[in-house]
């Protein structure tokens, strides 16, 4: 059995996806399986795969289902204990498996591993201030309690295998911050262990990745905030999970659809705010979503200037 696998969702990525590969095939940790799961690709993807000769790589091909979909694919087929997640059109570090393997031994209560990130944007590499202190290491305590940015991302992270028998797939509804679901549904459940240090790579400009964002979040079903109903009862037993989660949720419809959206969009809206935890969130959402719309709207608007004005 691999040390790791490697399990990279693939969806006309023709340009980005051997760069990708190359940086799994250069880590200094050679032990790995790595399974390409190429989405009913309409380019030249599946091409690129198959020119690159290595006896670790898998190649699984299926109709277009969504990288949600591709990644559940992908995790069934994996060999390994551990499961290492990369899109198609990032990139790591050469000691990324490396590191990742240090802090699986160092910490192996933990279900999910993670290093930070930086964003590419063109010739700009941006490393992302998760706001946990410089350089640290270890298990992550109170996630919910703590003031940081989302720690995870689906390009950094190693996951147990095992741990997806008890939290479920990725959620294939999700289109938008599917990745940000699973990542809530493993803390949740699980510790997890955070490094800030910048081994893994998140290209902005990669093929279709803006178009795709765009379509996905453009439709509010298809984004995870509609779908934390799922989490009533982990609320239930965690006022700080249900305070970041139900805020996050009330700022998004306000920022994106409450108001602004149309017919489809408000009905849409009006499901998540049944299932915001008002008890728990700042009491300004209640005088926003509680009251008839075009007084929440006038309040809203106070807020914004207030804000403004600071």
């Amino acid at each position: 059995m691999k040390n790791i696998s490697v399990v990279i969702p693939l969806f006309n990525k023709e340009k980005a996806i051997r760069n990708t590969i190359q940086s799994v095939l250069n880590q200094t940790v050679q032990d790995f399986e790595l399974i390409v799961v190429n989405d009913g690709s309409t380019d030249g993807s599946r091409q690129v795969v198959e020119s690159i000769s290595d006896p670790r790589i898998t190649l699984i091909n299926k109709e277009n289902g969504g990288v949600s979909s591709a990644r559940n694919v992908g995790i069934k087929a994996a060999s390994s204990d551990y499961i290492a997640l990369l899109d198609g059109d990032d990139f790591w570090d050469k000691s990324f498996l490396e590191e990742q393997l240090k802090l699986i031994a160092d910490f192996p209560n933990a279900a999910m591993w993670g290093v930070n990130y930086a964003f590419i944007n063109g010739d700009k590499c941006t490393p992302c201030d998760q706001g946990m202190g410089n350089g640290f290491r270890g298990y992550v305590e109170n996630y919910w309690g703590t003031k940081h940015n989302d720690l995870f991302c689906s390009t950094s992270v190693v996951i147990r295998k095992s741990v997806f028998v008890q939290v479920g797939n990725f959620d294939e509804r999700i289109c938008y911050s599917e990745d940000l679901d699973m990542w809530y549904r493993i803390i949740l459940n699980y510790p997890v262990v955070f490094y800030d240090k910048v081994l893994s790579y998140y290209n902005q400009n990669a093929e279709n990745r803006s178009a795709y964002d765009i379509n996905a979040h453009s439709d509010i079903c298809k984004n995870f905030e509609f779908y934390i109903g799922k989490y009533s009862h982990y609320f239930d037993q965690c006022k700080d999970a249900s305070r970041y989660i139900s805020s996050r949720a009330a700022a998004m419809i306000l920022r994106e659809n409450y108001y602004f959206g149309n017919s489809y969009d408000r009905k849409a809206t009006d499901l998540i705010v049944k299932n915001l935890r008002f008890d728990d969130i700042h009491i300004k959402y209640r005088f926003i979503f509680l009251v008839p719309r075009f007084i929440g709207f006038f309040i809203y608007q106070i807020v914004c200037l207030k804000k403004k004005l600071l």
